[in-house]
């Protein structure tokens, strides 16, 4: 009985919301928000406390713990593809790496199937705040705000800055800050062997990359439509900028195969346009499905391992009694190791998530694109 109890007739009710309680009849408070609060208490509680100051001293023990992965993921993630505007990004993306990170650990303590044994009937508040596509959905919802209202303010930025147009030959510093490297070329510049990819000579880089980072101008003619082009290498006004700044940035969001060099006749944009609204409407399908790509793989991946160890466990009570002691040991065994999967899976999915925000991020603030 107890383990059909833990089993459940549907393998799916181990991952499906449950209703907790109602607040009138339009809201439903669900066993997934909770976890999903929980996992946000947790954060406010624990960061605060750990990192409540300054400290001279070697972190040790929890602090340590969090401290080695906060500066992993700034040094080895958000810096080589954010550069300069990393510092900018990291408090956001700190925190939806955590946010995902207590959400999937959470999920993991069988705190359900205890209950269940002990009281022997079946419980269904704990869960999986991440096993739900409406939570999965509004973390891509946010970062699909984030990179294109980032991109927005870049170009508003460049323009208030006189920069906007200024960054054909984009050139990063090199690893002693000196320049001439482009940033693919000075990979080898970075690193030595066996260290980090991107661990700079320069260990200023480190505590500052917006300076280190900071790119070169270089100015280039025709980067612009020809309506605002006189604005190029100009401060324009921030109101103006701000206007400006949506419709130039949908002008660079697809790429122009033909558009003329300085020089060249103008005949070209008859056939650039064109190509540029095709292909327009091909980026913004990708501006959609990227963060839907998010929120379906994180959503699939958090559910999956649950209805498979629920499934194996099903077959227990599923047979006669010696057919169930055949069974029950290599299930048992299989599903420890599922355990460890899933818990390995909980770090992976929450470092991808967070990996890709970066990439899509750094694509829309950075000055090429």
């Amino acid at each position: 009985m107890l383990l059909q109890f833990l089993a459940a007739a549907d393998p799916t009710s181990h991952v499906a919301p449950h209703d907790l309680f109602h607040i009138g009849s339009w809201f439903a408070f669900t066993n997934q928000m909770l976890m999903a609060l929980l996992a946000g208490l947790l954060m406010i509680w624990i960061f605060p406390k750990l990192f409540d100051k300054a400290r001279s001293e070697a972190p040790a023990g929890p602090r340590n713990f969090f401290e080695s992965i906060l500066e992993y993921l700034r040094v080895e993630v958000f810096r080589p593809a954010l550069k300069e505007h990393t510092d900018r990004f990291v408090p956001f993306l700190w925190t939806l790496f955590f946010f995902l990170l207590f959400s999937n650990l959470l999920g993991q303590l069988p705190v359900n199937e205890l209950l269940t044994l002990i009281f022997n009937r079946e419980f269904h508040f704990w869960g999986t705040a991440t096993g739900t596509p409406l939570t999965t959905g509004a973390l891509a919802v946010v970062v699909f705000f984030v990179i294109h209202i980032s991109g927005v303010r870049q170009v508003a930025r460049s323009l208030m800055d006189g920069t906007y147009g200024h960054h054909a030959a984009h050139e990063e510093h090199s690893s002693d800050g000196s320049h001439g490297h482009e940033a693919a070329h000075d990979l080898e510049h970075m690193r030595g062997e066996a260290l980090a990819a991107d661990v700079p000579g320069d260990l200023r880089a480190l505590g500052n990359p917006t300076a280190h980072y900071h790119d070169d101008e270089h100015p280039r003619h025709g980067h612009a439509p020809a309506a605002i082009a006189h604005a190029t290498g100009h401060h324009v006004p921030a109101n103006v900028a701000w206007i400006a700044a949506v419709p130039l940035y949908l002008w660079n969001f697809a790429p122009h195969p033909f558009r003329p060099l300085p020089g060249e006749s103008g005949i070209k944009w008859f056939a650039d346009v064109p190509m540029w609204g095709f292909l327009l409407i091909l980026e913004l399908m990708g501006a959609v499905i990227k963060p839907f790509a998010l929120m379906i793989r994180l959503f699939a991946n958090m559910i999956a391992g649950h209805i498979v160890l629920a499934s194996l466990i099903a077959l227990i009570p599923a047979t006669s009694l010696m057919a169930s002691i055949a069974v029950g040991t290599p299930v048992t065994m299989l599903s420890l190791m599922i355990r460890v999967l899933e818990l390995f899976v909980a770090f992976l999915q929450a470092y991808i998530f967070t990996f890709l925000a970066t990439l899509f991020i750094a694509s829309a603030v950075a000055p090429e694109h």
